[in-house]
């Protein structure tokens, strides 16, 4: 009967352990039409309260030749959004006219019209896979 109730508590212990823990996953994020081979992608990857003013991660990738990737590892599920611009003058700020229009190339997730101001629900994307990858196409 002891052993029983040790089965029973060690099987009790190890569900709950799988409802506590938190699934994620590695996303690789590949950038299309980066026309310049200098400078570098300044990413940002945003969750909804942050949207557009602080990253929740960010990082930076050198371009080359062969097309940028980069990889967030170990990302907790859930809704994301990321947005991207290619410092060509190396000032590490993204340079805008008078009129907030982007003077560099820029990517940003889901399907933005370029002439529009970015939002929430047209730029977030779901993280739900141990990998995932999306790919983001310049302006």
């Amino acid at each position: 009967m002891n052993t029983i109730v040790k089965l029973m508590t060690l099987t009790l212990f190890c569900f709950i352990q799988s409802l506590v823990a938190q699934e994620t996953g590695d996303l690789t994020v590949r950038f299309e039409n980066v026309k310049e081979t200098k400078g570098e992608l300044f990413v940002g990857i945003y969750e909804k309260d942050n949207f557009l003013r602080q990253p929740s991660i960010g990082k930076t990738v050198k371009v080359d030749g062969n097309g940028s990737e980069i990889t967030f590892k170990d990302m907790a599920y859930g809704s994301y959004a990321i947005s991207v611009f290619h410092d060509l003058n190396g000032n590490q700020q993204m340079d805008v006219k008078s009129n907030g229009m982007p003077l560099e190339p820029w990517a940003m997730s889901g399907n933005m019209d370029p002439e529009q101001y970015p939002t929430w629900e047209g730029a977030k994307f779901e993280l739900n896979s141990v990998k995932q990858d999306l790919l983001l196409k310049f302006q």
